[in-house]
């Protein structure tokens, strides 16, 4: 009897009926449709990547990403869709390269242990079929450690006096459009509560990911958290939380997992016997469909609202239906499988740890000197440039190379954008400053280093000094706010 042939009408309603199907259990078919949606989310806020402004190659790209997304939410057990996706969406981020976002790397070494991992049985298997339990197996030990090392650096970045100040620390940021329809975005008590919450419950993530009889508890706290976040409307914040929801997906125990691949499989036979194959994806579309009518109605009675906002607002509304989904159906399984059964996994090779290892040595960069964004230092208030930090366990960086010791103040630029920055407070790294000129070859800046002005640099005045090829997709900085407290900026 094949999988899809079993009835799944007591699917989800308690532990034995899923233990029962152990045998047809598939941990990639309930992590692939978290995928997609994470994908999704990851190049909705690009419209204009989307619509070709940012080339064809691009713009290519971005709607591949979107096509084997809607084919994996079709045909979530192809594996070739879902290394399809992978690839396009790895393509993608190097195109991209250098790229600030903390979600979209973490998405990148994702794909890239998947990958890796995949060709690596591919070519045990004598170039046969990959084994998807052995896949499965593999990539949950590095879905679980990029969990960790997140939820680690967001913690151990955030250790900085100006975190810690109600006044201006990215906590806050957060919690007033929240606390404010409540009338509580000024209280105090409220504000250090969102500071000191963020340390506890990352905490509690950590723990709970490798606590695998009570992984509940840091497993809905965690959901519950980046369920929030992107509905405070901050920023766009709908693909870091669909990231962490897929990446728990993969870390969460076997048991809660086979349950959650149950569940899905019953909702989906449904659809298909209704709707045919398509029905799977009619939710999306209805709810897409009702999100962007709601948002174009409310429009009419502010029409002062930007396009982006709009497109933002659409967004929002979708990821508050299906977060929301998601979140209550992981709760569900978390809770019928607490205390949960401490079924042992096979123990993966040691190479499979190689990408995390690396990843957290990346993640260290700021206080090396090293690029400040992309770090996982996202929404931190961290500041580590001109050998000087605010966190409280170094007096000084300990810096092994020179970029960040590059400050520079923009004085004069045929590019008003960087005059404005100069004059809002911000300095400069320099290297940043030489990869916008090499962008921009027509563009002259004038600028003052360590007391001395260089006058009307161009491209080609700094041709020598260029940065090579790997300085320029791998390091990107943060403008420099020398001003405390230091506001939150992301």
């Amino acid at each position: 009897m094949t999988a899809d042939a079993i009835p799944f009408w007591n699917i989800g309603r308690g532990k034995a009926n899923v233990r029962d199907l152990t045998y047809s259990y598939d941990g990639l078919t309930a992590f692939t449709p978290f995928w997609a949606m994470a994908a999704i989310f990851s190049v909705a806020g690009d419209v204009y990547g989307l619509v070709g402004y940012k080339g064809t190659v691009y713009m290519s790209l971005a709607w591949a990403i979107v096509l084997f997304s809607l084919l994996l939410f079709l045909y979530p057990r192809r594996t070739w869709i879902l290394l399809a996706l992978v690839a396009v969406s790895l393509a993608l981020y190097a195109l991209r390269l250098p790229v600030a976002s903390n979600n979209k790397t973490i998405t990148a070494v994702m794909n890239g242990a998947i990958l890796l991992s995949a060709a690596v049985l591919y070519l045990r298997a004598g170039r046969g079929a990959i084994d998807r339990m052995a896949l499965y197996d593999q990539v949950r030990v590095v879905a679980r450690s990029l969990l960790a090392i997140m939820y680690f650096y967001g913690i151990f970045h955030k250790i900085n006096t100006d975190f810690l100040d109600p006044t201006v620390s990215c906590a806050v940021g957060l919690y007033v459009p929240l606390a404010r329809p409540f009338g509580l975005e000024d209280n105090l008590f409220g504000r250090y509560l969102a500071i000191y919450a963020t340390f506890i419950i990352e905490g509690i993530a950590i723990i709970s990911l490798y606590w695998k009889r009570y992984f509940a508890i840091g497993f809905i706290l965690a959901l519950v958290f980046h369920y929030i976040i992107p509905i405070s409307a901050y920023s766009w914040y709908m693909d870091f939380s669909s990231l962490v929801f897929a990446l728990y997906v993969l870390s969460i125990p076997m048991p809660a997992s086979e349950m959650l691949y149950g569940i899905s499989l019953k909702v989906a036979n449904g659809l298909r016997e209704n709707f045919g194959r398509i029905g799977t994806l009619l939710p999306g579309l209805a709810l897409m469909l009702n999100a962007a009518a709601i948002v174009m109605l409310l429009t009419l009675g502010f029409p002062e609202r930007s396009f982006d906002m709009v497109v933002h607002s659409v967004w929002i509304l979708v990821w508050a239906v299906t977060g929301g989904a998601a979140m209550i159906v992981l709760t569900y399984v978390a809770l019928q499988n607490l205390p949960c059964e401490n079924v042992s996994a096979p123990r993966p090779p040691t190479w499979v740890y190689v990408v995390p290892c690396l990843f957290f040595v990346s993640c260290w960069s700021p206080y090396l000197g090293l690029k400040t964004e992309s770090s996982i230092n996202m929404f931190s208030n961290l500041h580590t440039e001109a050998g000087q930090t605010n966190h409280l366990l170094f007096s000084k960086p300990p810096y092994l190379f020179n970029y960040q010791n590059e400050v520079v103040k923009v004085a004069d630029s045929s590019e008003q954008r960087w005059v404005r920055e100069s004059q809002a407070g911000n300095y400069h790294i320099l290297h940043d400053l030489k990869l916008r000129l090499r962008w921009n070859p027509d563009a002259w800046v004038t600028y003052m280093k360590d007391g001395v002005t260089v006058t009307r640099a161009t491209a080609a005045s700094l041709a020598d000094e260029m940065p090579n090829i790997l300085e320029r997709k791998l390091l990107i900085f943060k403008l420099v706010d020398f001003s405390r407290p230091k506001v939150c900026t992301h």
